[in-house]
């Protein structure tokens, strides 16, 4: 029996005084009867709402405001977005616009977008999700999931939740919190294909059953992206060979040459490859990177030379296959001592140059750039 479910000798004794109330009502004035039944065929009408309402709510159903979700504007951060994710003007253009499409088109039984960003590591793939995440949704942190960490069929029960355990799945749960969400599937294709398989009826925007509270939790007002580096070669080769074909024919390209299932391709909305980055777009987020890791320290920087960025681009192609993600502990390298140096000084604005006999970074003097 629920803790708050009524004895049944209480409802026993409350039936009892009930007709006997009744009945004196009845015998002193007999007018006032009808308007009693009113009110309580009022009172039990709510009551029954009222239930299916909780009932709702522990399963998790009703809690997607689709109307909401249809007047979102995400089209409208498309800039934003491409001045943070650098390089990827044409991917960032293709995904806003899918996005908002899902947005106006928002209903029960379909997500809003599910995006496969295919392409080698340090390209900005996660980045992309996680900007997009913020511009959608400011407010809420986006759902990352290290997919690598599900090599196992039984790693489903840590997404989705164990029968009978006490902790909510780390996917099921968070929707739980909060169905409206940008989820991450970081690294899905070192996943064992199982979990791929529990996946798929939350990619298809559907609803799934948390299996610890037995919870429906509505993926509708999700949008997923999924990362993998898997498959980006022949995907490279086919956008060069026939780029005006690429789209139709990704999703064949990648199940003939990198192993993915037919089922799998087909529960994203976009393939997507996301190729290196020219030496222009890397020395633009070295400016970004840079900027930033000063302003934290609460210095800014007025001046930063063109050759001190040739020598940031140059370090990151050293280490070409980790792309972007390389360039933050190349930067470090040239950066640390100066921004020790520039914290001792108390400096609140610095221009960094790069002296050629050195082969270093330095601090300047407004006065001493040519």
């Amino acid at each position: 029996m629920k803790a708050n479910t009524p004895h049944p000798l209480f409802i026993m004794m409350a039936v009892v005084a009930l007709g006997g109330a009744l009945l004196t009502v009845k015998q002193r004035a007999p007018e006032f009867l009808p308007w009693i039944f009113v009110l309580a065929a009022i009172g039990m009408i709510y009551r029954v709402w009222a239930v299916q309402s909780e009932d709702a709510a522990a399963r998790g159903e009703g809690q997607v405001d689709h109307e909401a979700l249809r007047r979102m504007r995400l089209g409208d951060y498309g800039s934003w977005i491409k001045e943070n994710v650098r390089g990827q003007d044409p991917t960032v253009d293709l995904i806003v616009h899918a996005i908002q499409r899902g947005l106006e088109l928002a209903r029960p039984g379909r997500s809003l977008g599910s995006f496969l960003l295919v392409g080698p590591t340090g390209t900005g793939k996660t980045f992309l999700a996680q900007m997009t995440a913020m511009a959608l949704w400011p407010e809420k942190e986006p759902v990352v999931l290290r997919m690598n960490q599900f090599k196992d069929p039984q790693d489903l029960q840590g997404l989705l939740g164990v029968l009978g355990g006490a902790d909510t799945g780390s996917l099921t749960g968070a929707l739980l919190e909060d169905p409206c969400r940008v989820v991450l599937l970081d690294e899905i294709d070192k996943c064992h294909p199982d979990v791929l398989h529990g996946l798929f009826e939350a990619l298809d925007g559907g609803r799934v059953r948390d299996r610890s509270s037995s919870k429906m939790v509505d993926f509708s007002g999700c949008v997923f992206f999924a990362t993998c580096n898997a498959g980006a070669e022949r995907l490279r080769a086919l956008k060069a060979a026939a780029p005006a074909a690429f789209a139709a024919k990704a999703r064949d390209t990648l199940i003939k040459d990198a192993g993915y299932e037919k089922a799998f391709l087909a529960r994203f909305s976009e393939i997507v490859l996301m190729d290196a980055l020219a030496p222009l777009h890397v020395a633009e987020i070295a400016c970004l990177q840079i900027a930033k890791q000063w302003r934290e320290q609460g210095i800014e920087v007025g001046y930063l030379s063109p050759e001190l960025l040739a020598k940031a681009v140059a370090l990151n192609s050293e280490f070409g296959e980790y792309g972007v993600r390389q360039l933050a502990r190349c930067l470090r390298r040239l950066m640390d001592p100066l921004l020790e140096q520039a914290r001792r000084q108390g400096t609140k604005v610095v221009s960094l140059g790069f002296d050629p006999a050195k082969g270093a970074a330095v601090l300047m003097l407004p006065s001493e750039r040519a």
